[in-house]
């Protein structure tokens, strides 16, 4: 019995040790590997793709671009259109924005665009999306491994959304077909032939603008004449009431109606001298001022005439108006001051 027993404890022990071999062989790694090679190590995939890019690019009808959004620091000097000198750009540090205007995105061959947008980093969140005029014609998307896109309307602009994650070098390049515009007459806007056709519009046009102006020039020239003359007429005459004639019938005075005007002015009479005999030196100046234009002037061009302050003058009008020398209607926010007809014609 302990001879049979001996050799089965020593196959066993046999199997025990081929098996730890085996198992140790098999969870250590051969000699001269690391493991800091390995494709899928967690710690490596970290490093690559940690960094984001979302940014708004918005392009008009001749190619120009608005770039907007979020860019980390150490990426701005990666996109190469902004190294062009159709660029220019703000960046800032504290939010990691980026505001771009650039001619560079874009270009044009025949009546076909070409947008192409590349990066040379790796994203774990990439995000693009590009917002065209609306009426253009899309020809063609490519799009880089791992970016996935799609296209919609919205705002009167023609949306392509491009997004993805864990990318590298990430690179969009979309060509668009944009219709010329429409000229009045129905052909494309630009070229030769369309800047004949519209010039032909252009002599008569010009023409009657001139014309218009022209009218426009002569019904403002009569309208000043015909105030000028109302207002000469103003200026040089006296009231009709003065014009009538002074004979009683009895007999007459030495003049039968109202002083004549000579040179803009009222001819001074000797009974208009000897009244004025009798006024002060500014008394005299007010009524010198009202003959010199024809027996009405405003009480405000009556003081700069003759210098006298406006205190004084407020006076010598109201002392002038009690011998009925003159009459003062109220025009507006000054007065209108009147020679009275006693004394142009008594």
């Amino acid at each position: 019995m302990m001879k049979s027993t001996k050799p089965g404890l020593l196959q066993l022990l046999v199997a025990i040790t081929i098996t730890l071999t085996i198992t140790i062989a098999i969870t250590t790694p051969a000699a001269g590997y690391n493991d800091d090679y390995a494709p899928h190590a967690s710690v490596n995939d970290t490093n690559v793709y940690s960094k984001q890019l979302i940014l708004n690019i918005y392009v008009d009808e001749t190619g120009k671009a608005l770039v907007t959004g979020y860019v980390e620091q150490e990426d701005v000097e990666t996109l190469a259109f902004l190294e062009t000198s159709e660029s220019e750009c703000i960046y800032e540090n504290d939010t990691n924005q980026l505001y771009a205007l650039t001619n560079a995105l874009t270009w044009k061959y025949g009546d076909r665009w070409v947008m192409n947008f590349t990066t040379n980093n790796c994203y774990a969140e990439y995000h693009t999306t590009f917002y065209l005029p609306g009426n253009v014609r899309l020809a063609k998307i490519e799009c880089s491994h791992g970016l996935d896109y799609f296209v919609m309307s919205s705002n009167k602009s023609f949306v392509v959304d491009i997004q993805g994650y864990d990318v590298e070098t990430p690179m969009t390049s979309i060509e668009y077909l944009q219709p010329l515009k429409e000229t009045e007459t129905g052909g494309a806007d630009g070229g030769f032939w369309s800047g004949v056709v519209s010039s032909k519009y252009l002599i008569p046009i010009v023409g009657l603008s001139v014309l218009a102006l022209a009218l426009v020039l002569a019904l403002i020239i009569a309208i000043m004449k015909i105030r000028g003359v109302k207002d000469a007429q103003q200026n040089i005459g006296i009231n009709t009431d003065t014009c009538s004639n002074t004979n009683t019938g009895t007999g007459s005075t030495e003049h039968t109606e109202a002083p004549r005007t000579e040179k803009g002015g009222i001819i001074i009479t000797r009974e208009m001298a000897r009244v004025m005999e009798t006024l002060t030196d500014r008394e005299q100046a007010i009524v010198n001022a009202l003959i010199k234009h024809g027996g009405e002037m405003f009480q405000v061009d009556i003081r700069y005439e003759t210098e006298i302050p406006k205190s004084s003058l407020t006076a010598i009008l109201r002392s002038l108006e009690k011998r009925k020398l003159i009459k003062k209607k109220e025009w507006g926010r000054t007065n209108l001051i009147i020679l009275s007809e006693w004394f142009l014609i008594d």
